[in-house]
């Protein structure tokens, strides 16, 4: 799968331009303010129907313009191409205050039928989120990633979240009232509404934390290994699951083959854990009027031989581990799908000594598509097996 050419409109600085590119190496060459980034965007945007810069969509449209609009040719892969061409349109308008996805020129319904079409790793400086940054950066690293592996796990993000915000709806209400006075404590029909949230929530919420948990071990086999081969490093880097459930690892044991789960004694065994928790806290959520508990509360732990890398690795050791987990899901989704998702990489040389950047060509020197911005150019002797294109964006043309 690659993107064959992308067209941007009214997009940060560009007004209009058309890139055709390769299916192998592209090469955005140009200095600092050109647009380097703005173009590794537009595709991030046109793959994920998001930004990695800002949640405001107003900051995508070019100033003094109402709209933008993003299109791209994608030679679609067999495993997402039924029902399409082998080359799929996908189309992006971008308006203050939302997004219209289309595939082949038709609205989109639904993001679960868009997002599989052009999928993407990106990377860039401020993926340093990943590992300094507050647990939700993470969380939306798991989700994403699981989502890509077990289609299935959309349907039970959503239907979990809209369970989530029903039931703090009802914890705000009745805290509401107890400060006002007209209600103090639970009656019946109260208690009965939140035994039935948290039922609901409790089966979704495991179901969550298995596949989530699936998906990381899937992936830490690949990131030992990138980490200490591909990009030179002595340490080993170790990613744990944690949960404000409780110890979900004491429940399968430390170091467990947990990618084959679909058993209904380590299932009921996560749920009588979320049971546990749910009816430890729920005192406490009556008291502030949210939900205290859940796969919306989980984590990941990141660690360098053992130490949080978070409070003791350097920036460079925790760029390195970073860009180890973003490779990591391209050698998995290799793995599943046997095709690559394209890979767009922000700056990464510089940041880089020479001996890793060496080796991340030669990994990149694999028949995937990637975008790799830079100031300067490049050695690219590593790079044998692929068709390279240098796109030089300090040739104002928007």
């Amino acid at each position: 799968m690659y993107l064959k050419a992308i067209e941007v409109s009214h997009f940060r600085s560009f007004a209009a331009r058309q890139f055709e590119l390769s299916s192998g190496l592209n090469v955005l060459l140009g200095p600092n303010a050109s647009g380097k980034t703005n173009l590794l965007e537009a595709i991030h945007v046109l793959s994920n129907l998001r930004s990695f810069r800002t949640p405001a969509l107003k900051e995508l449209i070019q100033w003094g313009t109402s709209e933008g609009f993003l299109r791209g040719e994608v030679h679609a892969a067999e495993r997402v191409a039924s029902g399409f061409s082998k080359t799929t349109t996908l189309a992006v308008g971008i308006k203050p205050h939302t997004r219209i996805p289309l595939i082949n020129s038709k609205p989109c319904r639904s993001s679960k039928d868009y997002l599989p079409l052009l999928p993407t790793t990106t990377f860039v400086p401020d993926d340093l989120s990943l590992v300094k940054g507050a647990p939700a950066s993470r969380r939306y690293f798991l989700d994403r990633g699981t989502f890509l592996f077990y289609p299935s796990y959309w349907g039970m993000l959503t239907d979990y979240n809209r369970l989530l915000q029903q039931k703090n709806a009802l914890l705000r209400k009745r805290l509401a009232k107890e400060k006002d006075g007209s209600e103090t404590g639970l009656d019946a029909s109260g208690k009965e509404s939140f035994t039935v949230w948290n039922a609901q929530l409790q089966i979704l919420g495991s179901q969550i934390i298995l596949r989530r948990m699936q998906f990381l071990q899937r992936l830490q086999r690949y990131v030992k290994t990138i980490y200490a081969q591909w990009l030179g490093s002595r340490e080993t880097l170790d990613l744990h699951y944690k949960s404000s459930i409780g110890s979900v690892s004491e429940i399968v044991g430390v170091g467990s083959n947990v990618e084959g789960w679909e058993h209904e004694d380590i299932y009921q065994s996560i749920q009588q854990l979320y049971d546990q928790a749910i009816h430890r806290i729920a005192a406490r959520e009556y008291r502030v009027g949210t939900t205290l508990v859940g796969a919306h509360r989980d984590d990941i732990d990141i660690k360098l031989s053992g130490k949080s890398l978070r409070s003791y690795g350097s920036q460079g050791q925790q760029r390195t581990a970073v860009l180890a987990l973003k490779l990591a899901e391209v050698s998995l989704y290799f793995e599943q799908y046997a095709e690559y998702p394209v890979l767009l990489l922000d700056d990464v040389t510089s940041e880089l000594d020479e001996q890793r950047n060496m080796a991340l060509f030669e990994y990149l020197d694999s028949g995937m598509q990637v975008f790799i911005s830079t100031t300067h150019a490049l050695d690219l002797s590593p790079v044998n097996a692929v068709p390279v294109a240098c796109i030089d964006l300090s040739k104002d043309e928007s």
